[in-house]
């Protein structure tokens, strides 16, 4: 995920991933913009904080 990321100058990404019947995983896309508000306060709040100070201050993840 960080070389997909890195290759297409991304910050961050939401990953979509499946389970098939017999345990095995599989990638679908990766969303630039992936949303997560409509997780609670508890959740949100700590992705919101990392991802406006990796914007603001960059370094690696």
């Amino acid at each position: 995920m960080h070389a997909y990321l890195d290759a297409f100058g991304l910050v961050f990404g939401a990953f979509d991933f499946g389970l098939d019947p017999e345990g095995g995983w599989h990638w679908y896309e990766c969303n630039p913009n992936g949303q997560w508000a409509w997780f609670p306060g508890h959740i949100t709040s700590p992705i919101t904080t990392a991802l406006a100070d990796r914007l603001q201050y960059g370094g690696t993840a």
